[in-house]
């Protein structure tokens, strides 16, 4: 078995260029062993969304261009895939994303009072985002505090 990190470092460089070509960021790449052979798991979206013809079409060109550098020098098995609605926000850009709609934030530490907080995400940029907390009061957190954020999904 060859070394899942160093693959999917190699894996990250080929297919970037052609997803940005596409206006598709790769929001995660897993690689792991499963089955016996190689599993390649890529997350991507694009700013409006993915659609599943899009994701076959980049499996597709993914694919081919793996094979074609011979990234991969094993038998593997590629998913190419969206992180959902429910997908975790790390950088600002993912919260910028959203902006408009309710999110879960759990914090480093306690502001206000508590580590979790529920609210619509007003603003986001580098250093912090800002929240209209259920109570109607405007929380600004920044970045380096939020420790999990997603946005919530379904009824409140």
């Amino acid at each position: 078995m060859l070394d899942s990190t160093a693959i999917a470092n190699q894996v990250r460089q080929v297919i970037e260029p052609l997803l940005a070509s596409r206006g598709v960021e790769l929001v995660e790449l897993v690689c792991h062993y499963g089955g016996g052979r190689l599993v390649l798991k890529c997350l991507v979206d694009t700013a409006r969304g993915i659609t599943l013809d899009e994701l076959s079409s980049l499996n597709r060109s993914i694919g081919a261009i793996l094979d074609e550098h011979d990234v991969v020098p094993e038998r593997y098995l590629l998913e190419v895939s969206s992180p959902g609605l429910d997908r975790p926000l790390k950088r600002w850009t993912d919260f910028e994303r959203v902006i408009g709609r309710r999110l879960k934030v759990a914090t480093l530490e306690a502001m206000e009072s508590r580590q979790e907080h529920r609210g619509e995400l007003l603003s986001a940029n580098e250093e912090a985002i800002v929240l209209r907390l259920d109570s109607g009061d405007k929380l600004q957190i920044p970045l380096s505090q939020i420790t999990h954020a997603v946005q919530e999904v379904g009824l409140r």
